[in-house]
């Protein structure tokens, strides 16, 4: 069975699935941090407990519970994104509320133990690091470590000297850099990633509609020259009545074949080459000079329509151009075969052949009506002649190296 292939691969714009991209690197950055509040929350519940005899009701009750439902919301937002960003924020700032207020909450001091939001000092940095801005969150990240090192100075934080309180604090520095660091990186290569992706979509999507364009003209330029013009022309040379009556049935098929130019092939059925060679033989039979069709080895393979009608109509062309051109002592043949996967119509004359380099620019015929036309369904045309030794014109589909779809 056959399919058509788009002229570029598939569509990048369709049900596009990247590996890296910004929403999918946001989205592990929720996760990761209910994964984190969540975790430490509940690892230090029993630390909490054990300083409540050191704290008022706000430090004991009050701030415990508000990290702990900031903590719920981080978890809560991971399964409702419009609300990841504000629970980053309430949790970063939340943090730092209670952790300037800390002193004021202290009843008894801690003598030898370490406050309790020191256990969880770094989630509220890798909070501001993926809720706020990058300055702001580097404002943050050098903030915390210093107000956590003033406070243990302090009684109210274990009065634990000053090499301690900036061993801590320089503890928290690095972490929460670290952190925002990795942040910041991921984040900006999946801005890239996307940015780079974005602009090959846009990319693709003008080149096909380019490649569109041209296909059409190609197809206009070659129904203009095969039906319009060949027409005029055989219309101008009918002298006898079998002229006129072949220049009226080539009038009544380039009128079907403009009324036909803007068909979608998409819902037309795919031609079995004994289809396709049976309307190559028709169309020969009407030229007016004999055109032998040879039968070559065909199978049940069938292509595309809008390949038949390219090969039908480029094969066609070709024979026009041998019954003007080849002389009126020449013989012609077609013959339609497929082998090793590959269709291919010979259209061929012992007439007098001519010089390829020598058409001028401006004919149609060779270049928009059989190697455009053929090329732009996928395929390829050969034509070798040379003055004194006819011409053959090659016809195969799928073109060499593009492998039988």
């Amino acid at each position: 069975m056959t399919t058509e292939v788009a002229p570029f691969g598939v569509d990048p714009s369709r049900n596009v699935r990247a590996t890296v991209s910004q929403a999918s690197v946001e989205r592990a950055f929720a996760i990761l941090l209910a994964v984190f509040a969540i975790g430490f929350g509940a690892v230090n519940v029993t630390t909490v407990l054990n300083q409540q005899r050191f704290l008022d009701v706000t430090g004991g009750v009050v701030l415990p519970v508000a990290l702990a439902a900031a903590f719920m919301l981080v978890g809560v937002s991971v399964f409702v994104p419009r609300l990841v960003q504000p629970a980053q924020i309430v949790t970063a700032l939340l943090f730092l509320v209670v952790l300037v207020v800390w002193p004021f909450t202290v009843e008894r001091p801690l003598v030898g133990q370490q406050p309790w939001p020191w256990f969880i000092c770094n989630v509220g940095t890798v909070a501001a690091a993926m809720g706020f801005a990058t300055w702001r969150a580097v404002v943050y990240t050098a903030v915390v470590p210093v107000v956590y090192a003033v406070i243990r100075l302090t009684p109210a934080g274990g009065d634990a000297g000053v090499l301690r309180a900036v061993v801590d604090g320089v503890f928290i520095g690095i972490l929460g850099g670290a952190a925002l660091a990795l942040i910041v990186m991921l984040r900006r290569a999946a801005a890239a990633v996307d940015s780079a992706q974005a602009t090959a979509v846009r990319r693709y999507s003008h080149a096909i509609r380019e490649h569109a364009t041209e296909v059409e003209r190609i197809q206009v330029d070659a129904i203009v020259h095969d039906s319009v013009l060949t027409t005029l022309l055989s219309a101008a040379r009918a002298d006898t009545p079998d002229g006129r009556m072949l220049s009226a049935r080539m009038a009544r098929n380039a009128i079907d074949h403009l009324a036909a130019a803007g068909d979608t092939p998409e819902d037309v059925p795919p031609v079995r080459l004994a289809e396709l060679r049976a309307r190559i033989a028709q169309a020969v039979d009407e030229l007016a000079v004999p055109v032998t069709v040879r039968l070559g080895a065909i199978s049940s393979r069938t292509v595309p329509a809008a390949v038949a009608d390219a090969l039908a109509s480029a094969a066609l062309q070709a024979a026009v151009n041998s019954v003007q051109h080849a002389g009126p002592t020449a013989s012609r043949w077609v013959t339609v075969d497929h082998t090793a996967g590959v269709v291919r119509i010979e259209v061929g004359d012992d007439g007098v052949g001519f010089d390829q380099a020598a058409i001028p620019a401006e004919r149609l015929g060779v270049r928009r009506s059989i190697l455009e036309r053929v090329a732009s369904a996928g395929g390829a045309a050969r034509i070798d002649t040379a003055p004194g030794s006819g011409t053959r014109v090659v016809l195969t589909w799928p073109a060499p190296g593009a492998g039988e779809q």
